[in-house]
C-alpha cells in the first residue's frame, strides 16, 4: 500500500527544521545541500517541495510573521489604549534576542528584495505590508470607534507602516533606540491625531 504523503506538511516540516541554519548562516550563505542535511532529506527531496533556496525563506520568514501577527492580535484584543497597541505593534519587533535574530533574516531578505528581488520576492514583500497594513488599519479603526482618534487617522496606516520599514532599516544602520525612538514618535503623532472629545 502507497505511503500517502502531506505535501504542506512535508514542506513545512522541512522548513521548520532549517529555522535555525538560517538564523545562523544568513540567506546568501544558506545552501541546498545544508537545508537537505538539515532536515534529513535529500537535495531531490527538497525540490520536490520547493522551487529553490528563496521559497524555502519565503516560508520560513511567513512562519516568523504568523508569530509576530499572533501576538499581534493578542495586543489588538487587549484592553489597554491605541497607543499602547500603536506602541507594541512597532516594537514588538524589537522585543528579545530571538526577535532580533528573526529581525537581522528579514533586514537581509529586505536588502535583497531592493538590489537584484525577482519578482517573487517583490510579490511575497507585497503581501507582508498588506498584512500588516490590515493589522495597523484595525488598530486605528477600533481607536476611532472609542474616540481615541480623531477620523483623519484612518488615511495614516500606509504612512506608519513605512514608518515602521525605515526603523528596520535605520535601527541597523544608525545607532538608535528602537523603543525610545518609537515613543517619541507616537508622542508627537497623538499629538495630531488624539480626539479632542471627552472620552
Amino acid at each position: 500500500m502507497a505511503i500517502i504523503v502531506d505535501k504542506e506538511k512535508k514542506r513545512s516540516d522541512i522548513a521548520c527544521s532549517c529555522m535555525d541554519i538560517l538564523l545562523q548562516y544568513g540567506i546568501k550563505n544558506l545552501t541546498i545541500s545544508q537545508i537537505a542535511k538539515t532536515a534529513g532529506v535529500g537535495k531531490g527531496t527538497i525540490y520536490e517541495y520547493f522551487e529553490n533556496k528563496e521559497d524555502i525563506v519565503f516560508e520560513i520568514i511567513t512562519m516568523f510573521i504568523a508569530v509576530h501577527e499572533k501576538k499581534l492580535f493578542e495586543i489588538i484584543n487587549q484592553n489597554i489604549s491605541t497607543k499602547e497597541k500603536m506602541f507594541h505593534f512597532f516594537s514588538i519587533l524589537f522585543d528579545d534576542e530571538n526577535s532580533h535574530t528573526q529581525l537581522n533574516i528579514y533586514r537581509e531578505f529586505l536588502a535583497i528584495s531592493m538590489t537584484n528581488g525577482t519578482r517573487e520576492m517583490i510579490d511575497f514583500n507585497i503581501a507582508c505590508r498588506e498584512k500588516f497594513t490590515g493589522i495597523l488599519d484595525q488598530i486605528i479603526k477600533d481607536g476611532i470607534d472609542n474616540n481615541e482618534l480623531r477620523e483623519e487617522a484612518q488615511d495614516l496606516s500606509s504612512a506608519l507602516i513605512t514608518f515602521k520599514l525605515g526603523l528596520i532599516v535605520e535601527t541597523h544602520t544608525v545607532s538608535l533606540d528602537a523603543k525610545d525612538e518609537i515613543s517619541r514618535f507616537l508622542e508627537a503623532l497623538f499629538t495630531l491625531i488624539e480626539s479632542k472629545e471627552e472620552k
